[in-house]
């Protein structure tokens, strides 16, 4: 969990305005209700859902990389969290903007990246090169 503690970032400093605002703007036009259930029930879904990854995508799922960890790739949990699932992915690559490596893992964070590429909001989108797959591959252990 350290990782949602980690103040190496400049938006570290500016963090609490962003759901400070939110919670501002979403209660100016919905009021309590919409207070309760946009900010309230959703961040409980995102917590859980991010949790879910963690525990669920190192018991689950199958291992595609030599990461010497027990993170797996799990189909189901990458449905429900857009991506987010192919888990032992993102720990052979955790640089990569992409965690659905194959064509059949969808991964919905990824199309979103894309698009954001394409009209210019996203620069210098990381990827693994054919080289770090195969220095991660179980295949090339046995050469």
């Amino acid at each position: 969990m350290g990782w949602l503690f980690d103040s190496g970032y400049i938006l570290e400093k500016i963090y609490i305005f962003h759901p400070i605002a939110w919670t501002a703007l979403v209660y100016v036009f919905g009021g309590f209700t919409y207070l309760v259930w946009v900010v309230g029930v959703a961040a409980v879904c995102g917590y859980h859902t991010t949790f879910l990854v963690n525990s669920a995508c190192h018991i689950w799922g199958n291992q595609a990389w030599n990461t010497s960890d027990l993170s797996k790739n799990n189909w189901w949990v990458a449905l429900i969290t857009f991506g987010e699932g192919w888990h032992n992915n993102h720990h052979a690559f955790e640089y990569s903007a992409r965690h659905g490596l194959e064509w059949w893992q969808i991964d919905f964070c990824w199309y979103a990246i894309r698009f954001l590429e394409a009209v210019g909001l996203a620069t210098d989108v990381k990827l693994p090169t054919e080289d770090h797959k195969r220095k991660k591959s179980f295949v090339s252990l046995k050469k």
